[in-house]
């Protein structure tokens, strides 16, 4: 007999844990925008069809993961939420919310291979952004002799999938190169003009979307040298900024330009034109944009909310062509003194940058000396003042040294001597 009741308990453990309910419901699509605008939606209903019978007194949740289930309403005089159940056989109540899980409780036996539909689930969705999906599984919770059992569990199954509707991205950077030929008033394409190119894609959201209504690009950087006359203000047979988008305003600081875009978002290329006014030296920098557009609130209002659709991130830079020599052996110490020389034979006088290779490490200083006009500089002061600043004054190191001239006037040496036995040797 006890052996028939050990057998018996065994079976009845199997029995629990073969079956598993199934869960469908109707997967949508809703842009984050939306979402954070709407703050709340009501979800899509949800089926379980049960695996396994159901008595009076056992519980079937259904739970949702990537969200928040709300319990009141987001009206401005809030209610309890209690959302509707309807079942093929039985009878199942809403019981309560715990946590993101809602609680059904049987009423009536519910048979086996019975569907039971929860809908008016309203979900808090202002986190959309950092979610990316709402997941919804189902399980039972039965009495036993041992106390309640998980049973029935299902596979989860997509219930939201979230798409950033509006979209931003660099499409072509500011690359120009600074023709050192021409004193850097001209790029090498002989022009005074880079443009930045900016690509914008509207994601279809359809369970949803937002309406847009307006656009700013900002642009940062150095725009300093379009003011020829350093009046503080731009104007006719000075530098420009320009865009077809919209208007454009240049800080009063130089240090951004701001394209107003005055109708809403749509797929495709914005360009933001700097031309440089003729004769002046165009500085080698890098710049960085950022994109914002305003929306409705789905929400209804009359304030329109902000998406920032390209957070700051690189623009693309200027950079000079002048010559690049490479130093592969240079040592520093008590024991050993240096000298480097620039020679330059253009009637272009340029500054000095230096990059330090200390093994795997490298340092970048710029502007650590300048290099007269047809004639010879000694910059060795200047790099061990850099290689001081780096803390590296007792290594052996390698340069590359970088001289803002032409490339074909441009001849380094250096040279490196050994105190304690006399000896002077050139490494370039």
């Amino acid at each position: 007999m006890f052996k028939k009741t050990l057998l018996a308990a065994a079976l009845a453990t199997t029995t629990l844990g073969a079956v598993a309910s199934t869960v469908t419901t109707t997967a949508t699509t809703v842009g984050v925008e939306y979402a954070v605008g709407i703050q709340q939606i009501i979800a899509e209903a949800v089926s379980v069809t049960v695996g396994r019978a159901y008595a009076n007194g056992d519980i079937i949740e259904v739970a949702f993961t990537g969200t928040t289930v709300a319990t009141m309403t987001a009206a401005a005089t809030p209610v309890a939420i209690e959302p509707t159940v309807t079942q093929t056989s039985g009878t199942v109540e809403f019981l309560e919310y715990d946590g993101n899980t809602v609680k059904l409780l049987v009423t009536a036996a519910v048979d086996a291979a019975s569907t039971v539909t929860v809908s008016g689930v309203q979900l808090i969705v202002t986190d959309a952004a950092a979610k990316g999906l709402v997941k919804v599984s189902a399980l039972g919770k039965v009495a036993t002799v041992e106390g309640a059992k998980t049973v029935d569990t299902s596979v989860a199954v997509t219930s939201i999938t979230y798409v950033k509707q509006l979209n931003t991205k660099i499409a072509a950077a500011f690359n120009g190169v600074v023709d050192v030929n021409t004193s850097r008033k001209k790029f090498t394409d002989a022009g005074t003009a880079d443009t930045l190119v900016i690509e914008n894609t509207l994601a279809p959201a359809p369970g949803g979307t937002v309406t847009t209504k307006g656009v700013t690009y900002t642009v940062y950087g150095d725009f300093s040298f379009l003011d020829v006359d350093g009046d503080g203000t731009l104007e006719a047979k000075e530098g420009t900024v320009t865009s077809a988008a919209g208007t454009v305003a240049v800080a009063t600081d130089f240090t951004s330009a701001v394209v107003t875009q005055a109708t809403g978002l749509v797929s495709g290329t914005v360009g933001v034109t700097i031309t440089g006014a003729a004769g002046s030296v165009i500085p080698d920098q890098s710049y960085m944009a950022k994109t914002q557009v305003s929306y409705a609130n789905p929400a209804g209002g009359a304030t329109d909310l902000v998406a920032t659709t390209l957070a700051q991130s690189a623009a693309g830079s200027w950079t000079l062509n002048g010559a690049t020599a490479h130093i592969p052996f240079l040592p520093f110490g008590p024991n050993f003194a240096q000298s480097v020389t620039v020679s330059n034979t253009s009637k272009q006088s340029g500054g000095v940058d230096l990059v330090i290779y200390a093994g795997s490490d490298t340092v970048e200083v710029d502007g650590i000396t300048s290099v007269v006009a047809e004639g010879v500089t000694d910059i060795s002061a200047a790099i061990r003042s850099a290689v001081s600043a780096a803390g590296l004054s007792s290594a052996s190191l390698s340069f590359d040294v970088i001289i803002n001239a032409p490339d074909s006037a441009i001849t380094v040496e250096a040279i490196y001597y050994a105190k304690s036995d006399g000896d002077r040797l050139r490494t370039l």
